[in-house]
């Protein structure tokens, strides 16, 4: 007997159990980003679903025609609305004590976009290398619902428009459509791939394709409901749908060029499991089962739940954060996401179906979620509410965000972000003076140039400045931890052998765990066929497991209340930093080059320098190692003998 064929306004477990999927391989990226690299493609995956959804539901009740542009939102708001005003509430709650001034104005900024459905837009305008770590960002995860329910708000518009153009063509001539509208989209983020890759994760138009995959599925099987795939075409589908789904998993990863090309596998693999039917062996053994059912359930309010407090996790135990503390999160936020469907979602769903509650019920979640954005703009505006804090405190952990970090720096410049040709450094990084210091190195070097330059100013010391550095790419001919580094530091050595500088600076992050140090004596041979008379190589300064004034923050709360933050703190688990400085300390002395410990100009036994005196104005760093524009000036000033040597000239 042939089973009845499914149609998108009727319910089917097996999409419940794709939505689990989805989510569970989102919650293990985000907690183990390098074990489950792939596992970002559950929002590929959450889009597909989400258009066949919707798309169904809208083609359906134009095909009756009972379609209601005001039923359609007000089922869309009683469904979003509530377990997401639960959970910005709550991370503006908790952001009060846990982040800083600065954090906390942002965390405001992020609140009011995510209340109105733009955070997508708000990530994508602070996109960049050097802007805010993730983990200090508890609501980045909304920039997938933003771009949702921008669909949803323009979506049924272009339905109805569409259904109403086919002239009696229906549902047919609609998938038509959807698929030229698709590939319009598609397109776009293609161009987007290759010309700016933060638009092309976060612009709206460049992933509505996704969501119209799913609407084309929606509409063919409005069209022809009888013709659902049926034997073995049914397993047929789901098998190559998951084999492309496991292919995706495996075979993307957070470097790819994404979505562009790679987001058709997930997206395809996902289709094509829908379009399999609920009676296909993988859709009703596993997809169906129970467990995945229940999980798909609540797939909605996990997602919400479970990046705010993984980021409330990194932000208590730093690198501490091991295994057990992720995996007690993601189950609290298991817990609260059965709390949230069981005792906010169905209770509101439920008594806004019809009847005298709909309205008021639909008002009161309006105005909740307007009230939200208006109290994270005003935390914005009160800058975090900076005033809780003592005048030092404030001092130390008002500021944040990009543009403190890289102050004085000469980023597009002389410091190239991701995927920027070497043509890109501008001629100015190179000067003529003599004698010339050659700065290489990844965005530590970078930071560097502000204390030469300060040095420079002075005339404490005459040479000229030439720096060339390159976001995660450290000093080593060889190295690729990131698109475009081999070209980069290929190009530099070109540089460097036109240049002919008298000293080479080599500095970087040396601890990243991306970089392999092993062509190190590699390019110092290369250094010295270029004729350079002085090679040094700096060694690390102090790095800290959190951005330094949320380290700060939390030592001050400790108390007492009426003294400063500490001026030394040790760096918690610093056995890296000090492992990897004398590993190059045996290394340059076995190559015969010049070594600085830039641990030894701010640690002792007491532990590390947290600024640079009690008067100081600023922390060591903004961020979790870059050195403030204060420190930074102190540190090169300090090590401007050791860096000139016997040969260099003080001006006395």
């Amino acid at each position: 007997m042939t089973p009845p064929a499914p149609s998108p306004l009727s319910y089917r477990p097996d999409v419940d159990g794709l939505r689990a999927v989805a989510v569970l391989a989102v919650l293990l990226h985000h907690a183990w980003p390098a074990r489950f690299a792939g596992g970002f493609i559950g929002v590929d995956i959450f889009f597909v679903i989400s258009g066949y959804l919707i798309s169904g539901i809208v083609l359906g009740q134009l095909a009756h025609g009972r379609f209601s542009f005001r039923d359609f939102y007000v089922r869309r708001i009683r469904r979003i609305f509530p377990a997401l005003a639960l959970v910005l509430a709550a991370v503006l709650v908790f952001g009060a004590w846990w982040l800083t001034p600065a954090d906390y104005a942002a965390l405001g900024r992020h609140v009011a976009a995510g209340a109105l459905f733009v955070a997508n837009l708000a990530y994508w305008r602070e996109a960049g290398y050097f802007d805010a770590a993730s983990a200090a960002k508890p609501l980045l995860h909304l920039w997938s619902l933003a771009i949702e329910e921008q669909f949803y708000l323009l979506w049924p518009l272009a339905l109805w428009a569409l259904w109403r153009g086919a002239r009696g063509a229906g549902a047919a001539r609609t998938g038509w459509c959807i698929v030229g509208l698709g590939l319009l989209s598609w397109g776009f983020n293609l161009w987007l791939v290759r010309t700016d890759m933060a638009a092309a994760y976060f612009h709206p138009f460049g992933r509505f394709w996704e969501l119209m995959v799913g609407a084309w599925l929606a509409a063919r099987q409005v069209a022809r409901p009888a013709r659902a795939a049926t034997g073995w075409r049914q397993h047929a589908l789901a098998a190559t749908g998951v084999a492309l789904l496991v292919l995706a998993f495996v075979q993307i990863h957070p470097e790819r060029r994404f979505p562009g090309g790679w987001a058709v596998l997930p997206s395809l693999g996902t289709a094509l499991l829908i379009a399999a039917g609920p009676h296909a062996f993988v859709n009703r053994w596993l997809l169906a089962w129970r467990p995945m059912v229940a999980i798909g359930l609540v797939s909605y309010p996990l997602y919400l739940w479970h990046w705010p407090l993984l980021v409330g996790a990194r932000l208590r135990y730093g690198d501490d954060a091991g295994s057990a503390v992720l995996t007690a999160a993601l189950l609290l936020s298991g817990l609260l996401a059965v709390l949230t469907w069981r005792w906010v979602e169905r209770p509101i769903r439920r008594g806004g179906e019809g009847g005298r509650w709909r309205t008021p019920v639909t008002t009161a979640l309006l105005g909740g979620m307007a009230a939200l954005a208006a109290a994270g703009l005003w935390v914005q505006q009160q800058r975090g509410f900076e005033e809780r804090f003592p005048p030092v405190v404030r001092a130390m952990t008002a500021q944040g965000g990009s543009a403190v970090v890289t102050r004085g720096w000469r980023y597009h410049d002389c410091i190239l972000d991701f995927r920027v040709p070497p043509s890109d450094y501008k001629p100015f990084c190179i000067e003529e003076r003599r004698p010339l210091l050659f700065i290489w190195g990844d965005s530590h070097a970078s930071s560097l140039y502000p204390g030469f330059k300060a040095l420079q100013d002075s005339g404490a010391w005459r040479f000229g400045i030439a720096e060339r550095a390159g976001a995660v790419c450290p000093p080593i001919l060889g190295a690729d931890p990131r698109p475009g580094c081999r070209a980069l530091n290929d190009d530099n050595l070109r540089a460097i052998r036109a240049a002919r500088p008298d000293i080479v600076l080599l500095y970087a992050w040396w601890h990243h765990a991306r970089y392999q140090l092993d062509g190190l004596e590699a390019t110092v041979q290369a250094l010295r066929a270029a004729r350079v008379p002085r090679i040094v190589l700096l060694g690390p300064t102090p790095d800290w497991q959190q951005p330094l004034p949320q380290v700060l923050l939390d030592a001050w709360k400790r108390g007492p209340f009426s003294q400063p933050p500490p001026l030394r703190l040790p760096l918690g688990q610093d056995g890296p930093v000090r492992a990897v400085t004398e590993q190059l300390r045996q290394r340059a002395a076995a190559m015969g080059i010049d070594f600085i410990d830039g641990l030894a100009v701010f640690c002792d036994a007491q532990g590390c320098l947290t600024r640079v005196g009690d008067a100081a104005k600023e922390p060591l760093s903004y961020d979790y190692g870059h050195l403030s524009l204060e420190a930074v000036q102190v540190f090169v000033a300090r090590i401007a003998p050791q860096v000139f040597g016997p040969s260099g000239q003080p001006r006395q």
